[in-house]
């Protein structure tokens, strides 16, 4: 799985299907809101579901997810501090960051050379 995808599926689209079953549901009741709060739902938990598998998997150091810019493989996790996190064998520590955390940057690890 993209790391990117996940990512962003995770911080921006969870919290955008909370908002639009918590609006459906305090709409009157009518197919139209019924249609988008059913499918709001399944979404939500199909989300809740892949979360729990790759949860799962990160436990048991099992996880890894392709690089958002090279596409390579690599091991991903996450921690309190840091958020979402991978290492990817040519961009380095890929993780969030900004004011509200939704970039991903790199860093690399740069080696001192011998003196």
């Amino acid at each position: 799985m993209p790391f990117g995808l996940w990512f962003y599926s995770a911080k921006v689209g969870g919290g955008a299907l909370l908002a639009v079953l918590l609006a459906a549901s305090l709409c009157e009741s009518n197919p139209a809101w019924n249609l988008v709060r059913t499918i709001s739902l399944g979404l939500l938990v199909l989300l809740g579901l892949t979360g729990g598998v790759l949860g799962v998997l990160m436990a048991l150091g099992r996880l890894r997810m392709r690089c958002p810019f090279c596409t390579k493989s690599g091991p991903a996790g996450g921690s309190a501090a840091e958020g979402m996190w991978m290492d990817c064998p040519d961009c380095g520590h890929i993780r969030s960051s900004g004011r509200l955390k939704l970039k991903l940057i790199r860093e690399f690890e740069y080696e001192s050379p011998d003196r």
